[in-house]
């Protein structure tokens, strides 16, 4: 009688495997919960950030963090690898894209055309707040060194207008100061008026410059501080200063000086719908403040009516803001 053959055994997987895969599934899945529960809030509140309520200085911070917000992206760059998942593209993506269409296009260079500008034709300006231990002979000499055709300073006290006059005076025979601001420029102001903007004193100035290619109207402004919970009084300058730009009737026209917001601050909207800021030369956001470690830029140069050229930020030469010098043609 022939035996009859055992049927195989199943080969059992070992005790271990199925632990480790329950483990490696928990953290995919954990991974994925945080990338999604992270990137997706951060997009929303990214795009639609001037709805965020101002709630103890809430939206001042937010607005002004918000060029900042890729520091998130390696993070959950990092969970895509560890998720593999479709939840977690997602939220990587989301954040990504927002901050590209808001930041993307800002960043790009301009690079520098200058040279092949007429010279009738050119104008440069250059703006800088002297700061409250600044030198303002060393700051304006600075200024006056990068070529400029127009210097705008701002936080000046009494006693910097002598050594200001010492600098400037000779190369740039047109000025007018009025409160903490102040233009020089090579060519003649026809005109200037100064603006309290909403303040009970004058923190801004309006003037004609009539240069080779043309009048231009020049705007430069020292605003109010801004700080979480206190910055009504800045607002309402930069909200009046739109309204005065937009009912400028000049093709020309320049705005610029320490704005105390950087471009994204919903309180800069309003003007930024009537001139807007050129991209740096060299590409990048170009922070001016704080000097030591710049983390945003509250100066600023906006233009109308006139094609740029070139855009950087300069040394701060002791000041606590860094110098912005720009140039533009006025033929086109």
């Amino acid at each position: 009688m022939t035996a009859m053959a055992s049927p195989p055994r199943s080969r059992r997987a070992p005790e271990t495997a199925v632990p480790v895969r329950r483990g490696v599934g928990r953290v995919r899945r954990k991974a994925t919960t945080i990338a999604l529960l992270v990137g997706v809030p951060l997009a929303l509140l990214t795009a639609a950030h001037a709805l965020v309520p101002d709630v103890l200085g809430l939206g001042l911070v937010w607005d002004n963090a918000l060029p900042w917000t890729w520091v998130v992206l390696p993070v959950l760059a990092l969970l895509v690898l560890v998720a593999r998942t479709p939840g977690a593209v997602i939220g990587l993506l989301a954040p990504t894209l927002v901050w590209g269409f808001l930041f993307g296009p800002g960043v790009v260079p301009l690079g520098d055309a200058r040279q092949a500008v007429p010279a009738a034709a050119a104008l440069s300006v250059a703006s800088q707040n002297l700061g409250p231990e600044g030198d303002p002979a060393v700051i304006a000499g600075s200024l006056a060194a990068s070529g400029a055709d127009l210097i705008a300073l701002q936080e000046i006290e009494d006693q910097d207008r002598e050594p200001l006059a010492a600098t400037l005076d000779a190369a740039y025979p047109y000025s007018v100061v009025t409160g903490t601001v102040g233009l020089w420029s090579r060519y003649p102001i026809e005109d200037s008026v100064g603006l309290k903007l909403g303040l009970d004193w004058y923190r801004a100035i309006n003037a004609v410059v009539e240069t080779p290619a043309g009048a231009v109207s020049v705007y430069v402004i020292h605003a109010d501080s801004a700080r979480p919970g206190a910055h009504a009084e800045r607002d309402v300058m930069l909200e009046e200063l739109a309204e005065a730009v937009a009912a400028n009737t000049r093709d020309r026209v320049v705005v610029m000086g320490d704005f105390n917001a950087s471009a994204s601050d919903r309180a800069l909207a309003a003007l930024q719908s009537e001139v807007s800021e050129p991209n740096q030369s060299e590409g990048g956001f170009g922070l001016t403040w704080p000097a030591g470690t710049p983390l945003m830029r509250l100066d600023h140069v906006f233009v109308r009516g006139m094609v740029a050229t070139h855009n950087a930020v300069g040394d701060a030469q002791g000041s606590d803001h860094h110098g912005i010098v720009s140039s533009f043609r006025l033929d086109r």
